[in-house]
């Protein structure tokens, strides 16, 4: 009867510390979960500031192009050998190639004055300036041999296309461009994500500013856009 009991307590005792093993394991696992690091969000969006033009413009931004490696929406930093970091605790509000859209759009209607049909509609008989922008490169270079030369690599195409509703009078109708840059934006030293945040900005900056002259330039008749290469 003796050992009977004795065999009942050593499987008591067994069942309950497994059962508080698993009890444990469960509790490290909710605490591994709450304590888990959030991510940070950035945005390429310029920062908007109300400008009186004469004249409203119309464009009409059509979604961009961008290569499948770069359009995530983690920030990918790269090395000079071609390796490549994703970064899932730094994103981007959105994928990149969104992100790059709802920025150069957001920049070229301040610059210009301008309104985007591509989601607003566009009055009657006003000249419309469809644009295709193709980023081959939006890459962040991390340097090791030398922490001054961290930087935003950028290669940048775009066509503009003078269109317009009910023509009443086509010889009005500005001229097509297309056009390209090439250029790289440097980050500040040491290496750190918002100065990377903020050097992605100015270089998309300088993107917005010569498509935005290359409209102009459109107007009137001409291919001398500043930085950039059109024919």
């Amino acid at each position: 009867m003796r050992n009977k009991t004795l065999h009942r307590l050593r499987f008591s005792s067994t069942v309950y510390g497994a059962a508080a093993g698993l009890f444990g394991l469960a509790a490290l696992g909710l605490t591994a979960c709450s304590s888990s690091v959030k991510p940070n969000y950035y945005t390429l969006a310029p920062r908007v500031v109300p400008t009186a033009q004469p004249t409203l413009r119309v464009i009409e931004l059509l979604p961009v192009n961008l290569p499948d490696r770069l359009d995530r929406a983690s920030l990918m930093i790269n090395s000079e050998q071609g390796q490549a970091k994703i970064l899932d605790n730094d994103r981007w509000t959105s994928n990149l190639a969104v992100e790059l859209h709802d920025s150069l759009s957001a920049g070229l209607q301040q610059q210009l004055g301008a309104v985007d049909r591509y989601s607003s509609g566009m009055p009657n008989g006003k000249i419309a300036y469809r644009i295709a922008t193709d980023f081959s490169r939006f890459d962040t270079i991390q340097s090791a041999s030398n922490p001054n030369n961290n930087r935003v690599e950028v290669e940048v195409s775009w066509t503009i296309k003078p269109i317009i509703a009910n023509p009443v009078n086509a010889s009005n109708v500005a001229r097509p461009l297309s056009c390209r840059m090439t250029f790289n934006q440097a980050i500040a030293s040491p290496f750190k994500i918002p100065d990377t945040v903020n050097a992605s900005r100015s270089a998309l900056n300088r993107v917005i500013t010569s498509i935005s002259n290359t409209v102009i330039a459109s107007e009137k008749g001409t291919t001398q856009v500043p930085a950039a290469i059109c024919g």
